[in-house]
């Protein structure tokens, strides 16, 4: 039996469905039947959600052959004299819920051609009669199914069916409208659904003629009836409910809770009013709930509590008033969540969580007027009262006492309280407070849960679950400085671990408790202590006398099953000892000691005794590696500053440390520094040690408790003015230590040529093969294996320096990077490694050298002996608060540039990087410019036109050079003149700033369209030549496309650098180790044999090859025309075909602008010039690639020829020769004019009209006598069309003949005095 205020009755608290009940269901032999249940049930007890799925909110019964229904009551003809013995019967909401049906549907298995069919008419109206009379003066509907195999014709078609339904109505007593047919078929599932409405609408229609009565019933009340009008308003608000009507419900029930308010309370009916209060309450809430009015239930709730909280009844039973308001919160609590998973939002300050809270307050609020309630009235009079003798009527919160008698009250009263007392209050406290917990994390109230699980810890330890108890002492207070509220959690959880014979937890709630931060006086904490080491003795911290056998036994088994040591994290329990290392040293060699100082102090006012300490050092790269170093030397100083003169190395007293013995005795206040040593070799090289852990023992052999705390040592978060009571102001803490490994190699490097008259190094110069030697030197006594020197060039400068130790004749092996074996070296031995640097641009050139070298080592014997040893131990994490500031260190080790890597067990690889600096300066500033015959600057070149070019030099090496020879080779395309080939002799040293000149004179034969490549030249060879020169160029011109060159138009500049690298690795010395030799080391330019770089004018790096030369450019401007390449001797790297003249291999000698659109640009040819050091014997090559100009066809060729020398008063011939390029006639009309000064006498045509075939020429020969001597104006000749006999030709067109006729013909000619002989 349970008290009407503990609980709320289940059938308040579902949501009331309509009840329909079926008969003639046989379930259980009729598989027919089982189905058409399952169609109907399977909404058995859904909730209105599921009206979602197109189904009603309906209650089925399934009502055995012979349920007996409940027998109508008499009705009343007036309620003048009825006074209610109570408000609301308990078996009412259960009767229309459960008992009472609204529809009862009767299914027979009847066909409309049965062969049956009248004893089975007859059958049905006799069960349709019995279901009449037992609901006799009831309003339930009745309606008849029947089963039948097929689906029913559409109406009208089935005449038997219509006449034999007719028949079955009349007999039966019913309306059509109370007939069905159900076809079990494959589509039940619809027939049943269209059932289930027509079902619903006629218990709609009970349930209102329900409510129609029950009002009528409550407009016959007087204003004395009170308890009648709170029934029949709570009756229609639970029909409404019943038809889904929830605002009319509402309303109802907020009609009969304002009734409450008309009856008078007293303790006789405290209970009751409260009781239906409740009821009313909780349905009210709910609907607004549902009908998304939070706000509005909140407040309903609030205003409920309020007003019955001081409704108190019998003072004896206050524990029946707070089991009432217990429940109410609880009940709201639940709603509440309810209504969260349906969707509405909550708040930190408005949750579930708060009214689970007040009830488990008000739980033990009950329980503590529970026992004063059982003092007062079990301790003075006995139970009389029979223990079968019910407490309660049938109505809600009404008990079986006969009012006005005090006899029988009082053993109510009495029977309450034995209830009461075997009521487990604590499990229910403890439900609450974890649904209280969980709806506090979940909106982030993590203070409040706390408090919380104190709360619910206490109640475990009353209780008597004392294991339970401790898990749920938090320690979140003790980071938080709580010092009051941790100091009453720790001396619970203290007493938790006695109680409950935890060893490790009273170990290390003991400890913690001797902290000054835990409120209590000295002579506690030394009983505290005296307790701690009989515990470490494995005896009971508590005398036997005073503890009971059950916890004697615990303690006997807990102490010899112990795991010991305890592991105690002091970075979670401070205050108590303060622990600080740090190394005496930031970096040591592999032959050092390495020492370690342990700060110690002991932070509470007894005594502690530690039995040893240890320092855990960890390796940075491999944490999982650590080792332990025990320390066995100490120092005690008074003070603080004592110890900070210690540390002073001007200091002359330092006091001798003495030895550490177990157990010893530290006192409160003072400074132990502990000495720890081991040597350096037991550690690998390159290595930097960390202090990973601190760990104090303390205990004895049987017992002990392990102090750990992390190495990282934190900042106090307010410092001291004084700066002398802060440890990390008074000493340097140094928390990693680097091994720094031993290098066994030193190198000594000369760079530059050594020359008899320079003593200093010689200054590298851009296309010059620069020396440097490298003396490798073992100064150690060991044996060193695989020694090698790797040089490499930066990522930067790739395809710009490059790497050579080849410098013969043949200088093709040039590498970005190389591998010099210089083998095996023994003690004291030396040897020299020899290479050369290439470079392209001016540069610091920073070359990457890296030393190498293998060594036999025993590792075993590594960290073998001496003070440190591998540690496996687990150790706490390394967790410190987040508020506290780590210190950094004053001074870290710099990483050494020496690498380790570990061959096997006896072998070990060591290399170091290093860095060579050398500096590259220029040696040539290289331009060339293109000029007419007459030195007017060119901005395009005419087919067939001879034209100058002028390679200007200057020097700009700061060493003496001396030119050895300079030449031009042209391209394939071009034809120098005999005049260019005579080269010019270098005969004097020259330094920096010296300038010199060539002038070639050139000629091309093609236009941009018809110039020839390689492959071009090798096809004319193989085929055969067309006889007709017309038709050839007239098939050149229809062939020539854009894409002209050595490669095809489909081969890219990648695929051409892959094909040159092939070509390149197989020109690769097999006496070098080449790493990393791929594409990219070797890749080469769209220009190159390997791999150029642009130099300007100005003697800056410019762009790559291919863009070189890319526009045209201006005349008159000073454009940049050349480019520096790598290749080989120029002469190798040329396809020649005839003297200086061929294909500059691997450069395209016609390159287009990809994607500009601008002309394209070919390449003239290569300038080389060959020069050396003075005084030195190697030969270098400084190459540049001519870019040229745009080549187009003339309208006509211009040649001239004149005498080499010219003498006063000696005739000369003056020739001119005119070459029609064109496939059409010329007709022109040459003029000679001699100008007033009459300087010569000439002889010949001084006008005649001219016409020249198709590609044929005219020579016009001139005789001309100088008359005086020096320079003379030449006579001038000039060009024009004949448009009598070419009308096509106009006037405009004679400014380009002109123009021709100015950039062919001389001006002035030099006349030298007559020759000796002449005038004798």
């Amino acid at each position: 039996m349970t008290i009407d205020g503990t609980t709320l009755p289940s059938e308040l608290l579902v949501i009331p469905q309509p009840l329909i009940g079926f008969c003639g269901l046989d379930i259980a032999h009729q598989s027919v039947h089982k189905s058409i249940w399952d169609a109907f049930s399977g909404t058995l007890q859904r909730k209105p959600v599921d009206r979602d799925r197109d189904r009603a909110a309906v209650q089925y019964k399934l009502l055995p052959p012979n349920y007996e229904f409940p027998v109508a009551k008499p009705k009343r003809a007036s309620y003048e004299w009825y006074h209610p013995k109570g408000i609301l019967k308990r078996n009412w909401m259960l009767k229309h819920l459960h008992v009472l049906p609204s529809v009862v549907v009767l299914f027979q298995d009847i066909e409309w051609n049965d062969s049956q069919w009248t004893e089975k008419q007859v059958q049905c109206a006799a069960i349709v009669q019995g279901l009449k009379n037992a609901l006799q003066e009831r309003n339930t509907r009745l309606c008849l199914v029947l089963l039948q195999k097929s689906a029913p014709l559409p109406p009208g078609e089935d005449m038997l069916a219509a006449e034999r339904a007719a028949s079955l109505t009349t007999a039966c007593g019913i309306t059509s409208k109370m007939l069905f047919i159900l076809p079990h078929t494959e589509h039940l599932m619809g027939y049943t659904m269209r059932l289930e409405s027509a079902f619903l609408d006629m218990a709609q229609s009970y349930y209102a003629l329900m409510s129609k009565r029950i009002r009528t019933h409550r407009d016959q009340l007087s204003a004395a009836h009170t308890t009648l009008k709170i029934r029949h308003q709570y009756k229609l608000g639970f029909v409404a409910e019943m038809r889904q009507d929830f605002s009319t419900a509402q309303k109802h029930y907020f009609q009969a809770y304002g009734n409450l308010d008309e009856i008078r309370i007293t303790d006789a009916n405290c209970m009751e009013i409260k009781t239906i209060a409740g009821f009313l309450n909780y349905k009210m809430c709910r609907l607004m709930f549902k009908l998304k009015t939070p706000r509005d239930s909140i407040n309903q709730f609030i205003i409920h509590v309020d007003k019955y909280k001081n409704c108190l009844g019998f003072k004896d039973l206050a524990f029946e008033h707070h089991a009432w308001l217990s429940t109410q919160h609880s009940v709201f609590a639940e709603l509440f969540c309810e209504a969260i998973k349906n969707g509405l939002p909550a708040l930190q300050t408005q949750h579930p969580g708060i009214y689970y809270q007040k009830a488990a307050e008000y739980v033990i609020k009950r329980r503590e007027a529970a026992q004063q309630a059982s003092a007062s009235l079990l301790g003075t009079s006995p139970a009389n009262a029979a223990p079968n003798q019910s407490l309660y009527t049938e109505f809600f919160g009404t008990r079986a006492v006969k009012t006005g008698d005090p006899v029988a009250e009082q053993q109510a009263n009495v029977q309450l309280c034995e209830l009461e007392r075997n009521y487990n209050h604590s499990s229910a406290i403890i439900a609450l407070l974890s649904q209280a917990m969980a709806q506090f994390k979940i909106y982030k109230c993590l203070r409040f849960r706390k408090k919380l699980a104190i709360d619910m810890a206490e109640e475990y330890l009353r209780s008597g679950d004392h294991a339970k108890a401790l898990t749920l002492m938090l320690p979140d207070y003790r980071q938080e400085k709580w010092t009051t509220i941790f100091s009453d959690v720790l001396l619970k959880t203290l007493r938790c671990a006695l109680l409950s014979a935890s060893v490790a937890d009273y170990i290390s709630c003991s400890i913690e408790a001797l902290s000054l931060r835990h409120h209590g006086e000295q002579k506690e904490r030394v009983l505290l202590l005296e307790n701690l080491w009989q515990v470490f003795q494995s005896v009971p911290p508590v005398p036997q006398t005073q503890m009971t056998p059950d916890i004697q036994a615990l303690w006997s088994n807990a102490l010899a099953s112990v795991k010991s040591p305890i592991q105690i994290d002091l970075d979670k329990v401070s205050d108590v000892l303060e622990l600080c290392a740090t190394f005496q040293q930031v970096q040591l060699n592999n032959s050092d000691v390495l020492q370690l100082n342990l700060i110690v102090r002991v932070l509470t006012d007894v005594p502690l005794r530690i039995r040893s300490f240890h320092v855990l050092l960890a390796d940075a790269s491999n944490p999982q590696i650590t080792y332990k170093l025990e320390a066995l030397k100490y120092i005690c100083f008074p003070s603080l500053l004592q110890l900070r003169t210690q540390q002073q190395p001007l200091e002359q007293e330092h006091l001798e440390p003495k030895t550490y013995e177990k157990n010893m005795r530290l006192e409160p206040g003072c400074y132990y520094q502990l000495m720890c040593s081991t040597e350096a070799h037991q550690f690998n090289e390159n290595t930097q040690l960390r202090i990973a852990r601190l760990e104090a023992l303390m205990g004895t052999d049987q017992i002990g408790a392990l102090l750990t705390c992390s190495a990282n040592y934190a900042r106090q978060p307010f410092r001291h003015h004084t700066r002398s009571r802060d440890l990390d102001d008074n000493m340097t803490i140094n928390t990693i230590c680097y091994i720094a490994p031993t290098f066994h190699l030193s190198t000594q490097t000369n760079l530059g040529h050594v020359l008899s008259d320079a003593p200093a190094p010689t200054t590298m110069l851009v296309n010059e093969y620069y020396p440097v030697v490298t003396t490798i030197s073992n100064p150690y006594n060991v044996y060193l294996q695989n020694v090698g020197v790797h040089i490499s060039v930066p990522q930067e400068l790739r395809n710009s320096v490059f790497l050579t130790t080849d410098v013969s004749s043949n200088r093709q092996k040039l590498h970005a990077q190389i591998q010099i074996d210089v083998g095996e070296l023994p003690a004291h031995g030396s040897n020299t490694a020899t290479y050369y640097i290439f470079s392209l641009v001016e540069a610091e050139i920073k070359l990457q050298q890296r030393l190498s070298y293998t060594l036999d080592v025993d590792r075993s014997a590594a960290g073998g002996a001496g003070g440190a040893s591998h540690s496996t131990t687990p150790n706490s994490t390394d967790t410190t608060p987040e508020h506290v500031n780590q210190l950094v260190t004053n001074s870290l080790a710099v990483i050494s540039p020496v690498q380790i890597e570990y061959l096997d067990e006896t072998r070990l690889r060591k290399s170091r990087e290093d860095t060579l600096a050398v500096r590259c300066a220029g040696d040539f500033k290289f331009s060339a410019r293109f000029y007419t015959l007459n030195r007017r600057p060119l901005s395009q070149v005419y087919r067939g036109e001879n034209f100058l070019l002028r390679a200007n030099t200057e020097v700009l090496a700061a060493d003496e050079v001396e030119i050895l020879d300079s030449f031009f080779i042209c391209d394939h395309n071009l034809v120098q003149s005999n005049y260019s080939f005579k080269r010019k002799k270098y005969t004097n040293k020259y330094r920096a700033g010296d300038q010199l000149e060539s002038v070639i004179v050139l000629r091309t034969n093609a236009t941009l369209q018809e110039w020839m490549t390689a492959r071009d030249l090798e096809r004319s060879k193989s085929e055969e030549s067309v006889s007709n020169k017309f038709v050839s160029r007239q098939q050149k011109a229809q062939l020539a496309t854009g894409q002209v060159g050595d490669a095809p138009p489909q081969l890219s500049n990648a695929g051409q650098n892959n094909l040159m690298s092939k070509s390149l690795l197989g020109k690769i010395p097999t006496s070098m180790t080449i790493i990393n030799n791929n594409a990219n080391a070797l890749q080469l330019s769209t220009a190159g044999v390997m791999s150029n770089s642009l130099q300007s004018d100005d003697g800056k790096p410019g762009m790559a090859a291919a863009d070189d030369g890319a526009t045209m450019p201006s005349s008159g401007q000073d454009v940049h025309k050349s480019m520096r390449v790598v290749y080989n001797k120029a002469l190798e790297a040329v396809q020649a075909t005839g003297h200086c003249r061929g294909f500059i291999k691997g450069v395209y000698t016609l390159d287009a602008a990809a994607g500009t659109g601008a002309p394209t640009i070919p390449r003239f040819g290569v300038f080389c010039i060959r020069w050396r050091r003075a005084g030195g014997k190697e030969e270098n090559e400084s190459k540049f690639i001519i870019s040229g100009l745009d080549i187009v066809e003339p309208p006509l060729n211009i040649y001239c020829t004149i005498e080499e020398k010219m003498f006063v008063k000696m005739p000369m011939a003056f020739k001119v020769v005119l070459k029609n390029p064109t496939m059409h006639v010329l007709h022109l009309i040459a003029t000679l004019s001699i100008s007033k000064s009459d300087n010569f006498i000439c002889s010949g045509h001084k006008q005649l009209d001219v016409s020249i075939m198709a590609y044929d020429e005219k020579e016009l020969v001139y005789n001309l006598y100088p008359l005086q001597v020096a320079w003379q104006e030449l006579p001038v000749l000039t060009l024009e069309y004949n448009t009598k006999a070419d009308p096509q030709k106009h006037d405009s067109q004679n400014a380009l003949l002109d123009e021709l006729v100015q950039r062919a013909l001389p001006k002035r000619v030099f006349v030298l005095p007559p020759l000796k002989q002449l005038t004798k």
